[in-house]
């Protein structure tokens, strides 16, 4: 873990989020797609969970193809633009973090981003 202070936890690799995420058992997960104006597509995955009074984040970031923890395939809309679908995004977070599909929520439908 990388930038803990007393109210959040910066996670680094996708094998200490997966970690965490056992140990402490969120009861739900928040993700969002984030533009990156300098990476190369332009976009980041970030994973947002609490537990306690922390809050714990885990961002992702583009490696060709795939976003580079998660292997969560890049997608293109007819303009070119990258983006990830939701639904792999929820598949990836019920199949390898074990956490419902109803505990799931996207920061663009709080509209957050």
């Amino acid at each position: 873990m990388v930038g803990t202070s007393e109210r959040m936890v910066c996670v680094r690799g996708y094998e200490r989020l997966k970690k965490i995420v056992e140990k402490l058992k969120p009861e739900s997960m928040i993700y969002a797609m984030q533009s990156a104006p300098l990476l190369k597509p332009p976009i980041v995955l970030r994973l947002i969970f609490t537990s306690g009074i922390k809050q714990y984040v885990f961002l992702d970031f583009p490696a060709g193809n795939n976003m580079r923890e998660t292997k969560i395939p890049i997608k293109y809309n007819k303009y070119g633009e990258a983006y990830l679908d939701d639904d792999d995004i929820k598949k990836f977070i019920i199949e390898e973090l074990s956490i419902k599909d109803s505990d799931i929520c996207s920061m663009e439908v709080l509209g957050y981003y």
